[in-house]
């Protein structure tokens, strides 16, 4: 099966002489959830700019072979437009459409089958600051899904979230790479990153790729350096971060 994204030699950054990422090499197949792990401002935002072609300074190759869309998080939303559950996930679909061009009848159910795929067809009509954290999260990958975008780049999706809203944003990424798509998710999170297909550990140079079984020690040290800590027994790690941008 062919890739739907991959890098060669992938490094860039913002300012000359200084690279935000470097070194970095992968391929993202249909069906697959990559979880991109590392520290806070190690480089996760960056090379999700870089795929989407937002990066000021490149070097080396990023192929995608699908449409892409990038899922924000939804701390990061503003709460105070009067907007519905389906008036944001209809942006999704006015982004591809010329501004002269009202949306079709097409565009319109293509915008509430998106809704319904994330399982929330009967809060369409709701305002979207009314929603919990978890139903926001879901509508933004809604809009992304109205895109009809086959790569998903998620910035910490379930960041903020109590367990059961992440368990049913997990369920819905499940269900995504099982229809088909291809999905990367940041996170500095180990313990989520262990239940990927594939994890990149980055810290503005690639340290590692492959499956769950590269987390090992030193490879997390490398990625985190002093702010991991290995808990008594040996066989778990927690991350301290420090959250400046």
């Amino acid at each position: 099966m062919s890739a739907l994204l991959s890098a060669r030699g992938l490094r860039g950054g913002y300012a000359p002489g200084a690279d935000a990422i470097s070194g970095i090499e992968l391929e993202v197949h249909p069906r697959q959830l990559v979880a991109v792990l590392g520290p806070n401002g190690g480089g996760k935002t960056t090379f999700f700019r870089a795929l989407l072609g937002e990066l000021p300074r490149r070097e080396g190759s990023a192929e995608l072979n699908a449409r892409v869309a990038y899922v924000p998080q939804t701390e990061r939303a503003r709460l105070d437009f009067p907007v519905s559950a389906l008036d944001v996930v209809t942006m999704g679909v006015y982004a591809d459409a010329p501004w002269y061009r009202r949306l079709g009848k097409a565009s319109r159910d293509r915008a509430r089958e998106s809704l319904g795929m994330v399982g929330l067809e009967a809060e369409a009509r709701t305002r979207f600051g009314e929603l919990s954290g978890g139903q926001r999260q879901r509508v933004l990958i809604a809009r992304a899904l109205a895109r009809e975008a086959r790569i998903l780049l998620l910035d910490e999706p379930l960041s903020g979230l109590d367990s059961v809203s992440a368990a049913r944003v997990r369920q819905v990424l499940d269900d995504l790479c099982a229809a088909g798509r291809a999905i990367l998710v940041a996170t500095h999170d180990i313990n989520d990153a262990r239940s990927a297909d594939r994890v990149l550990c980055l810290n503005h140079e690639q340290i590692a790729y492959g499956p769950p079984e590269v987390l090992d020690a030193p490879t997390l040290e490398r990625t985190y350096g002093g702010e991991l800590i290995t808990l008594p027994g040996g066989d778990r790690a927690v991350v301290v971060q420090h959250h400046t941008h």
